[in-house]
């Protein structure tokens, strides 16, 4: 049966023959779905689920390795069968649409066996996303979208700058008109200083203006005073000590076995700064769980459940204060971390009452994160371990709804690309010609660096010489190819420049899309030398614009060459009929 089928294709398709197009593509797909059916068993346990690079394995444990070398073995003795015959070396009537069809094929079958990583992950999502139903899934986000807050975790805002509805436990005691009236006093001073500097635009609502939180926290003269630690924390308390020493007590973040209500340290009044009335220079804590604003999982389903939806549902929660329904809800949060083995402790006290009390509800306390991988015995304080929960179902929501057949699919094209054009281009030129141009690449490689040394040591450092040079280079490849062409002469080196100038097509045009952004970057930034480089780059426009233009075209950049190789097989048919040397 193969005898025949062999035969037929001869006669009738010689192509698929010569590829061996039929056995090979049989061989990468089946290789593509070992990949899938190992990436579905892969899964067993449930806190597979907690790991950040879940999705990651096939190339973090090792796994690609074994399938890099079954994919080696296979790609060499594909190559030996479809290299062993060579009709264009052979001098045998070829035209040009058969010689793309045979590039095409060979990048097909590249590019399929690139895939493979997606094809694992594909199956690894699939299980994951059959380990829990949609609407259970639906119902436990909801659950976490309420409760997050209450977990008082340090890596969540509660300061003002987060809140974005109208809180009237804290809104009511400060003026919009006062508000705006500080906010003209503080931009006329700060433009007084820095003339040529902008100023911030006045915040709408109000209330999300730093002035709004300066203005506040006057109104709380009898709270504690506390030092301010870092932005977007809690803070720690300053509390006079009873002794009749002048030094203050300063609360701890986190509470120890013996004392978890108040566990204290001396700090000797000489560390505190004084203001000129003699008072600790501090600042009061208006940290609040009103001023909560996070959302943790977007509900795919249903839009109207958005960041507006869960803050006014915190808010009106707060102001009921039913401590029975918080209860409620901190009890289905902790059975969520039961059903996922994830770990949490309430040794010491229930949650319920590390919680600040009505009406300002202001944060003195924040719950502990144990790191799971400490031993039992060292977990001594009372912690959430709220992080690995959100991790479990950031894992179920990417592999319910984000694809990833077409993840990395543009980086693959390009390995694919490459790899392709070293075969065809041996397939296409002699073996002299197609070592000397690898071989010349690399030294081409070492004297574009010398040259670059050079010109930055002459004339300055510029990050335009890398560009500069590959131009320069890219055409010499031209002219020498088609100098050699034209003259019919110098065969091997007319060879080598047609195969430099084929293999540098291939980044050419990405290569010209980033020398223009720097261009436009520098153009740009030389008026707005105010501004730090980086917070530049994620705010200007236009180079915003030209940076996803550079994502789209990593996609377009294999069609565009494909379209330029079909013009180029001229090339290596007149260099095939040049006389030889």
């Amino acid at each position: 049966m193969f005898k025949k089928i062999n035969q037929t294709l001869i006669t009738k398709y010689p192509l698929i023959w010569n590829l061996k197009f039929i056995w090979i593509l049989l061989t990468v797909l089946v290789f593509n779905l070992i990949a899938f059916i190992n990436g579905f068993l892969f899964f067993t346990k449930k806190s597979q689920l907690q790991e950040t690079g879940l999705y990651e394995v096939f190339f973090n444990s090792g796994i690609a390795i074994y399938y890099l070398l079954i994919g080696v073995i296979i790609g060499v003795i594909w190559l030996y069968f479809y290299i062993k015959n060579n009709r264009f070396k052979s001098n045998y009537p070829t035209s040009r649409n058969y010689l793309f069809k045979e590039f095409l094929a060979v990048f097909f079958i590249i590019f399929l066996m690139f895939y493979v990583p997606n094809s694992f992950k594909t199956g690894l999502k699939f299980r994951v996303s059959n380990y829990m139903s949609e609407e259970q899934y639906l119902k436990d986000i909801d659950i976490i979208n309420r409760t997050q807050g209450f977990t008082l975790q340090p890596n969540f805002g509660y300061d003002n700058y987060s809140k974005n509805l109208s809180v009237p436990a804290f809104d009511s005691l400060v003026l919009e008109k006062e508000t705006r009236e500080l906010y003209e006093k503080n931009k006329r001073e700060y433009l007084r200083k820095n003339p040529t500097y902008s100023y911030d635009a006045f915040l709408d609502p109000y209330f999300r203006n730093p002035e709004f939180e300066t203005l506040l926290r006057d109104y709380f003269p009898e709270r504690f005073s506390y030092s301010k630690i870092n932005f977007n924390q809690t803070y720690q308390p300053l509390k006079k000590n009873n002794s009749s020493t002048d030094s203050f007590q300063e609360e701890m973040d986190y509470p120890t076995t013996a004392a978890v209500d108040s566990t204290y340290a001396v700090v000797d009044s000489a560390a505190v700064s004084l203001n000129s009335a003699g008072k600790p220079d501090v600042y009061y804590n208006l940290a609040s769980l009103y001023n909560y604003s996070f959302l943790v999982f977007n509900n795919p389903k249903d839009s109207t459940l958005n960041h507006q939806f869960y803050d006014e549902q915190w808010i009106a929660l707060l102001q009921k204060n039913d401590r029975k329904v918080i209860e409620n809800l901190l009890n289905n949060y902790t059975d969520l971390l039961k059903k996922q083995e994830i770990g949490y402790q309430f040794k010491h006290k229930n949650w319920i009452d590390y919680l600040p009390q009505y009406p300002y509800y202001f944060i003195d306390h924040k719950l502990n994160y144990i790191d799971p991988y400490q031993t039992v015995d060292k977990k001594l304080n009372d912690y959430i371990n709220q992080s690995s929960l959100n991790k479990v179902y950031e894992n179920i929501e990417f592999s319910k709804y984000s694809s990833t057949w077409l993840e990395h699919i543009q980086y693959y094209l390009l390995i694919a690309l490459v790899i392709t054009v070293l075969i065809i281009t041996f397939r296409f030129s002699s073996f002299k010609v197609w070592l000397i141009s690898l071989i010349g690449a690399g030294i081409l490689a070492i004297l574009g660096s010398v040259f670059g040394i050079s010109i930055d040591a002459s004339i300055g450092y510029t990050q335009f010489t890398p560009y500069i040079i590959l131009f320069v280079f890219y055409i010499a490849f031209i002219v020498i190819t088609l100098i050699g062409l034209r003259s019919k002469k110098y065969k091997v080196l007319t060879g080598v420049n047609l195969n430099w100038f084929v293999a540098t097509n291939i980044f050419i045009g990405i290569v010209m899309l980033s020398f223009y952004t720097d261009l436009r970057e520098e153009m740009l930034y030389e008026a707005n030398k105010h501004m730090n480089i980086y917070e530049f780059r994620q705010t200007n426009k236009e180079l915003l614009m030209l940076q996803e233009f550079a994502k789209i075209f990593l996609y377009i950049n294999p069609i565009l060459y494909l379209i330029s190789f079909y013009f180029i097989i001229n090339l290596y048919k007149k260099w095939q009929a040049m006389p030889e040397e």
